[in-house]
């Protein structure tokens, strides 16, 4: 990969767009929370690799392997397998899993946005959109009620056609929609890995000797990474997807 990542026209449209908010793009719903939204088609999601574990403040976020680089808390998993000297076995827990993106329009919002859930959760959702998926297709007007019921391992997710007329700004919001794509750019703009040195400032404070085996990733004697930006000095659950 080249330091230049942009040449002429598309330098300027890439120095004009802003970061994605996340926090206003991915859809996080609590119990009994709803969200009406539009389905453009009945394939608009992706798969991708995740790596997650709260215990250890690994919140969900891409793998940086599929980048062809070195994912430090994979790297910690694997030698916490092989019984490394100095390493805890609670770093076992960190390895990849498979998760997806699947891409909702908001009525309410007007906005494209996204929804990321567990293999299990996917399965549940395409079972539902299964039922629906001719009508989509077709080109048929239908919204849904995307609704979250329960609470952690009793959580679940229905996907209901919603039978009430929609308003006229409901309806403008719709029709907004209709040359809309969910493409893999959108997705990929939602998929941001954390940077090497965060990766391997977490796993010192956690526990993990990173001296011993990423000698190669500064760290000064507080366990930040040396250089690191003041926006990168942490991982909250908010900025997870």
């Amino acid at each position: 990969m080249g330091l230049i990542s942009a040449k002429g026209n598309e330098a300027v449209q890439s120095a004009g767009k802003s970061a994605v908010d996340l926090s206003e793009i991915m859809i996080r719903l609590k119990d009994k929370e709803a969200v009406k939204v539009r389905l453009l088609s009945a394939e608009d999601f992706v798969e991708y690799e995740a790596i997650s574990e709260f215990s250890l403040g690994v919140y969900t976020q891409p793998s940086r392997e599929p980048l062809g680089e070195k994912d430090y808390f994979i790297e910690a998993g694997k030698l916490a397998k092989q019984k490394a000297e100095g390493v805890d076995e609670k770093f076992e827990k960190l390895y990849p899993r498979k998760r997806y993106l699947i891409a909702m329009a908001d009525i309410g919002t007007g906005k494209l946005r996204a929804w990321d859930c567990s293999k299990s959760q996917f399965n549940n959702f395409v079972a539902q959109l299964e039922e629906y998926k001719e009508l989509i297709e077709d080109g048929e007007q239908i919204v849904f009620n995307f609704k979250r019921s329960g609470n952690s391992t009793d959580t679940t997710y229905t996907l209901q056609p919603v039978m009430k007329k929609l308003t006229a700004k409901e309806q403008e919001s719709y029709d907004s929609f209709d040359n809309v794509e969910a493409d893999i750019p959108f997705f990929e703009s939602l998929l941001q890995p954390r940077t090497p040195k965060l990766q391997v400032a977490v796993l010192k404070e956690k526990g993990f000797p990173v001296e011993k085996y990423f000698p190669e990733i500064g760290l000064d004697s507080e366990g930040e990474s040396v250089g690191a930006t003041p926006e990168a000095e942490e991982a909250s659950p908010l900025d997870s997807i």
